[in-house]
């Protein structure tokens, strides 16, 4: 692997896993903050607000793209991450820090859609399809690597866990060296690309149905981290430890299938890889809906961890290959959008089923509908390439 491919991917799994970086030190945080009225809520509208730039402005930064100005983009958003990041060493006001951490969202969407659109370019077939597998398997393994170094700084102090954003001032130096904007008449072997493209029927259902899928899966995929542990408590296992491995598990197998990913795409049509992602899912909720021993939580979180990391980047890479050159950056963002935005509005959709029938519920219904998706996928089969 070369000395580029290895920085992109460095810069994707830092991207990926940027807005969870932090939540081992909210508690510490909201603490910090008490004499501020609604500190507690105010501290996870902090947590959750890059995500809703991310889904606002992740087609913006799409057009950008298409406009040929990849490595711009992704240069400036890398000093907007690092440098929007790491305004939790110093900032002492709460709404300061909103608005800072609203402004590295922007940076966030910057880099996840110039990231997605150079893979595209840079690589084809066999190659291509290894590289989104392989971002797929380092954002889910480094983030597992991420919280646990996060934990272990907020035990020093709640501000530490935003030092790990200078990586993105560090990455700035290598990325301008390294990355080259690409040629499009040169490396596509075309005269001219009429940069107006806009999207027509063929392009605009398939790329907003996969956008749907997405969204969907992270609805369903953000269930298990921020409801598995007061599952785990319904069973009388109060152990943070043990719910740490139960999550990180689900982390680690999603790593895993990602990585395998472009084994299975030789096999089966994209439509063939996402039924099958849902059959897992579909495994793995409805096992955790009547699991009460640990082990068998531990089982059927794997299955629903190596559901989403199968499904992700088979999804991402679809995009990828379906979108037109000229429409390939709005493709992308349009697809990150949809996923940051199943990320923000999950509580929104999962918690009055929550307090109204009990997680359980939550996880049967998700496993039901995952079924419905896989039946729905595998007979696409035959039809969609």
């Amino acid at each position: 692997m070369n000395v580029k491919s290895k920085i992109l991917l460095l810069i994707a799994s830092s991207a990926g896993i940027s807005i969870s970086a932090i939540s081992p030190a909210l508690p510490k945080i909201a603490e910090a903050f008490n004499s501020n009225d609604n500190a507690e809520f105010l501290v996870k509208v902090m947590l959750t607000i890059p995500s809703l730039m991310i889904a606002f402005f992740a087609p913006l930064t799409g057009l950008i793209i298409d406009k040929g100005h990849r490595k711009k983009l992704l240069i400036g958003s890398l000093i907007t991450y690092g440098l929007m990041g790491t305004t939790g060493l110093y900032l002492n006001d709460l709404f300061h820090f909103i608005i800072s951490r609203a402004l590295f969202g922007l940076g966030v969407a910057g880099i996840m859609t110039s990231i997605e659109t150079l893979i595209a370019d840079f690589y084809i077939g066999e190659e291509r399809n290894k590289m989104v597998a392989l971002q797929g398997a380092c954002v889910s393994l480094g983030g597992v690597a991420y919280i646990v170094l996060a934990g272990a700084l907020t035990i020093l102090s709640w501000r530490y866990p935003f030092g790990l954003y200078t990586l993105g001032l560090l990455l700035t130096i290598p990325a301008l060296y390294f990355i080259k904007e690409p040629s499009e008449q040169k490396e596509h072997g075309i005269d001219h690309i009429d940069t107006n493209t806009t999207f027509d029927r063929t392009t605009f259902l398939p790329v907003a149905g996969i956008g749907l899928i997405v969204f969907i899966a992270m609805v369903f995929f953000y269930s298990i981290p921020t409801q598995l542990p007061f599952l785990l408590s319904i069973h009388g296992i109060t152990s943070p430890a043990k719910a740490g491995i139960a999550v990180s598990l689900v982390a680690l197998a999603g790593g895993f299938t990602s990585f395998t990913m472009p084994y299975f795409k030789k096999r089966y049509h994209f439509s063939a890889l996402a039924g099958r992602a849902f059959v897992l899912l579909t495994i793995g909720f409805l096992g955790l809906s009547i699991a009460h021993s640990f082990l068998l939580t531990l089982v059927f979180a794997v299955f629903a961890g190596s559901g989403i990391g199968l499904l992700m980047p088979t999804m991402r890479l679809w995009v990828i290959t379906i979108a037109s050159l000229p429409l390939r950056g709005r493709s992308v963002g349009f697809i990150t959008s949809s996923l940051y935005l199943g990320q923000f509005l999950y509580p929104i959709v999962s918690q009055p089923v929550v307090a109204i029938h009990g997680i359980t519920i939550l996880y049967t219904i998700i496993g039901c509908t995952s079924i419905v998706m896989a039946l729905y996928l595998l007979s696409r089969t035959a039809k969609v390439s």
